[in-house]
């Protein structure tokens, strides 16, 4: 057997012709650990920043781009073009990304001249890796947009009429701001998360009276003083009138559990302002609900809410459709954007469709306010700012078709989502850091897009073509020995998250583009376990599937299965182990860096793991010769979390080559990693 792999760093502007042996990788004998780490700490904080062209729309757990870039450099033979600034290095290259999630794997790839493939189960990674791979010069997509975004506003703009509180000249409405209603013994209250609106910077504040609900900066005589305050903060728990308890409102639909209290707007003299909800705005919101009601969304189960981990917090609040979720004036949005969207053709539509998806993320009822800050004014809580459903005493209603690029509307978001995006997909741009210093580098000669294909046999030629499919990798028949790399990032072994979470965006997205994807698709293929099924084994015997289609499609010799992995749990590490074990495959190396976040909090000790264990496979049983000699692990170190990575990794490869059946694996696991 040859000596253990180790840690190393490959030289970042000079790589070596490495001493290759048949069938030997870069990859299978270092890494740039240090450079990488480095540029994954900048883009952790930033991924939209840095990898903007994978930021169409919402998802979830997205890996660093940089840390990808730098694995599939290692896979390119010239040591020229190994260098993470040179462009290019994969023409002529299949690779496989059967998880492919957010994209991260594709969109890297193609950059370099490969031809990709990837698969997912969930419509919404399929759409947007179709749409944010389409070459489309930017000018045809301003084009577009602004003629939807006419349209859309055209139909749109009556219901976001008001009248600035200065003149009285009609305006428009930028969000309005409400209160969540609750009930006591004696009356109906409303709940807000503060009473202060707007800090300005000169130290002014602009404040919500609780008494008479008057909008006022500076001194404000309250005409109701000495009365029980209407509006209270958040925290309170009963009546300060009467002392009863304060109980929600469950038994009304729950855009009616909010009442309007604030609007604010743009008068063309006055610019900004803050306003209570008058008489001549409850007529529009009235005209609004009038013309909501009259809409048709089609079958209404389409839809329920259905139990999950996350959606269970809607269903306890008595919620039971996506449709509630939203005001009449939202509704009104989504369905005159569905009449304009069938005007267009791919992959305008496609495109389209996708920005008023993941527009919804600022345009809810569950959307909060954090405008009172003077860093953020008019600032959105977006819907999943921590990643489940929250439900704001304060909530905002935005205007998305507000003609400023101000938070959340549709034109901001087609700035930074798609004009930026297509931009530096152009020319992307990478960060170089030396001695401290971080500069940009324009990579010339580089274009994150391709062509789309729709059949294995147009990826034997040409480059940057891709080929994208929905459905279980387990299940597809990819062609035998026909991909050189398999590089992906599994699902998080308990993460719930992705699916359940996405049926929020996913069931809008049925109804703006019923024909793009397959909107009935069976959640059971998933590695992550949704609801109440079993999650250890059903975990591990779904991972083994698609590894098992992995070792068909890959190439012998040099193909290789790399992706990315880390998790606390001996069960996780030992399901990993037994799929890997059982499709046949061998480590060859493994190196540890920087994640992009810190995540899975460990229930002991509360830390968090904040690196990968990047590990590097090959199909098949190796000779005694060309296998690396993995020592027999007597514990894993859990006090650092590189440490713990590292030995995690290191002892994978122990157990791939060992003789332990899957019960002996799951027990052994369990006593390296202490869980008590």
């Amino acid at each position: 057997m040859t000596s253990l792999p180790v840690q190393m760093s490959l030289a970042l502007d000079n790589p070596e012709a490495l001493p290759q042996g048949s069938g030997t990788l870069p990859i299978d004998l270092a890494f740039p650990v240090e450079e990488a780490n480095a540029l994954a700490r900048l883009e952790s904080f930033n991924k939209h920043l840095y990898r903007p062209n994978t930021y169409l729309h919402k998802w979830w757990a997205r890996r660093c781009g940089t840390t990808f870039r730098y694995i599939l450099k290692q896979l390119v033979g010239p040591p020229a073009q190994r260098s993470f600034y040179a462009p290019g290095g994969l023409e002529g290259t299949i690779i496989l990304d059967p998880m492919m999630g957010g994209g991260t794997t594709l969109h890297e790839a193609v950059r370099m001249g490969a031809n990709v493939i990837g698969v997912d189960l969930d419509p919404i990674p399929v759409l947007q890796v179709r749409a944010t791979l389409h070459w489309t010069p930017v000018e045809r997509k301003e084009r577009a947009f602004a003629q939807f975004f006419g349209a859309l506003r055209e139909a749109l703009r009556p219901f976001y009429r008001t009248a600035c509180p200065s003149c009285g000249r009609r305006s428009e409405t930028q969000f309005v701001l409400y209160g969540l209603r609750r009930r006591c013994d004696c009356r109906d209250v409303v709940m807000v998360d503060s009473l202060l609106l707007r800090q300005e910077n000169d130290g002014r504040e602009i404040r919500l009276c609780p008494t008479c609900t008057a909008v006022y900066g500076g001194e404000h005589a309250c005409p109701r003083s000495g009365e029980a305050p209407v509006i209270l903060p958040k925290g309170t728990k009963r009546c300060p009138r009467c002392q009863a308890p304060l109980r929600d409102l469950v038994d009304l639909p729950f855009s009616k559990r909010y009442r309007p209290l604030v609007v604010v707007g743009q008068c063309p003299e006055h610019g900004r302002f803050f306003k209570p909800f008058e008489e001549a705005d409850a007529r529009v919101l009235e005209q609004a609900q009038d013309a909501a009601r009259a809409l048709d969304f089609g079958d209404p189960a389409a839809f329920d809410i259905h139990p999950g981990p996350k959606s269970r917090d809607l269903l306890r609040r008595n919620i039971s459709s996506f449709l509630e979720l939203f005001t009449p004036r939202q509704l009104l949005y989504l369905h005159h954007a569905q009449r304009l969207l069938q005007r267009y053709g791919y992959p305008e539509r496609l495109w389209l469709g996708l920005l008023i998806s993941t527009s919804l993320e600022f345009n809810a009822l569950l959307c909060g306010y954090k405008g009172a800050d003077r860093r953020r004014p008019g600032a959105i809580r977006h819907v999943f700012s921590h990643h489940a459903y929250s439900f704001p005493y304060t909530a905002l209603e935005n205007n998305p078709v507000f003609p400023g690029p101000t938070s959340g509307t549709l034109q901001r978001l087609f700035r930074d989502r798609i004009l930026r995006a297509t931009r530096w997909a152009a020319e992307p741009v990478e960060r170089s850091v030396r001695q401290g210093q971080v500069t940009k580098v324009v990579l010339r000669g580089e274009v994150d897009g391709g062509q789309e294909v729709f059949d294995f046999d147009d990826l034997r030629e040409g480059t940057r073509r891709f080929l994208i499919l929905q459905g279980d990798s387990a299940a597809l028949e990819f062609p035998a020995d026909f991909v050189d790399f398999v590089v992906t990032d599994p699902p998080y072994y308990d993460s719930v998250q992705y699916s359940d979470l996405a049926a929020f965006f996913r069931v809008w997205l049925r109804y703006l583009l019923p024909d793009e994807a397959r909107w009935s698709y069976d959640h059971a293929a998933s590695a992550v376990s949704e609801g109440d099924l079993p999650g250890q084994a059903k975990y591990g015997e779904t991972l083994t599937r698609i590894w098992q289609q992995c070792a068909r499609a890959l190439k012998r010799e040099r193909g290789r299965l790399i992706f990315t992995f880390h998790h606390w749990s001996p069960d996780a590490w030992a399901e990993l182990t037994i799929s890997l074990k059982r499709a046949g495959f061998t480590l060859v190396n493994r190196y540890v860096v920087f994640s992009e976040n810190p995540v899975s909090v460990h229930i002991r000790t509360l830390k968090a793991l904040k690196h990968d264990t990047i590990l590097v496979l090959k199909p098949g049983r190796s000779s005694d010769e060309e296998r690396p000699q993995w020592p027999r692990p007597d514990a894993i170190d859990a006090s650092d979390s590189y440490r713990f990575c590292l030995d995690c990794g290191s002892a994978l490869g122990w157990f791939l080559d060992s003789s332990l059946d899957d019960k002996q694996i799951r027990e052994r696991w369990k006593a390296l990693i202490s869980v008590g």
